[in-house]
């Protein structure tokens, strides 16, 4: 017998659609599966008779016109149904230019108008990307051209990159046989196309900056009134006045730049910043407080 947790990849699209468009459009018929996949209507309905005997609680037939709502028991299998799942596929895929990338992101992308303000950021040829994954899968040294705020000439470097890191922007992660050390190196600094070199001893297990956690913790800015420490708690998801996330030590100065908490952010004020780093002293420890 045919489970969710078994489907093949094209019949867990349309479920994951019927499912997406049951959530957020509020209702969903065989006809919706017909025109978004370009299927037969017998196997429209043999999709929604699938879901139906694998989740019998989630759908009501509708009041008015064909197809079925959300019942108040509803509860996703495919899906998580969160605000983030949906905003995170409008984001990425329901707001690009031409037609969507997937069918969940053509549903998404016609729900509600958006637009989306994004980090200017320099484009790269894919070629880097490729070499660098390449230089990870197969575990080789990559020689390429780099250019940094400290060194803004395009210099020659050897590394053995072992990780990308998405911080904002994408960085690789890689030893360094000019720093004698582990880096980050941002993707779109690397000038031309860099050059696979050979096998690299380099373990990850020996980054350790990268392999081990800290917990990094933050709280409303004690300066605010109890009134806006509510807001503020409110609007960061905090649990008892605080946020706790275990960070890869490499990564944790990424982490506060994105919260706006850097050295020179001590001296603002709760208006400029109403959140405040709760264990500088420790992460000073890792000289992780940038």
């Amino acid at each position: 017998m045919t489970t969710l947790d078994s489907l093949r990849w094209d019949v867990r699209q349309r479920l994951m659609f019927l499912e997406a468009r049951a959530i957020w459009a509020g209702s969903v018929a065989p006809a919706d599966l017909r025109e978004t996949f370009a299927v037969t209507g017998a196997q429209a309905d043999k999709d929604f008779a699938l879901y139906l005997a694998q989740c019998p609680d989630n759908l009501l037939p509708a009041e008015k016109g064909p197809g079925y709502t959300a019942s108040d028991r509803f509860e996703p299998r495919l899906l998580r149904g969160s605000a983030q799942e949906f905003l995170l596929v409008l984001r990425n895929h329901g707001l690009k230019a031409g037609a969507p990338d997937s069918p969940l992101a053509a549903l998404l992308g016609g729900i509600a108008p958006a637009e989306v303000v994004e980090r200017p950021e320099r484009e790269f040829d894919v070629r880097i990307l490729q070499r660098v994954i390449a230089a990870i899968r197969e575990k080789r040294w990559l020689a390429a051209e780099y250019q940094s705020m400290s060194h803004p000439e395009p210099r020659g470097l050897l590394i053995a990159p072992h990780a990308l890191a998405g911080a904002g922007r994408w960085h690789v992660r890689a030893f360094s046989q000019a720093h004698k050390g582990y880096r980050d190196f941002l993707l779109a600094r690397i000038n031309g196309i860099p050059e696979l070199k050979g096998p690299c001893e380099k373990s990850p297990q020996d980054d350790w900056d990268w392999r081990n956690f800290v917990h990094v913790k933050v709280g409303a800015h004690p300066g605010l009134t109890p009134a806006q420490k509510r807001v503020i708690e409110s609007d960061y998801g905090m649990h008892n006045g605080l946020i706790e996330r275990a960070v890869r030590v490499a990564l944790v100065p990424y982490y506060l730049q994105m919260l706006g908490l850097s050295k020179e952010s001590v001296a603002a004020s709760p208006a400029e910043q109403p959140l405040t780093l709760l264990n500088r002293a420790e992460l000073e420890v890792y000289n992780r407080f940038s």
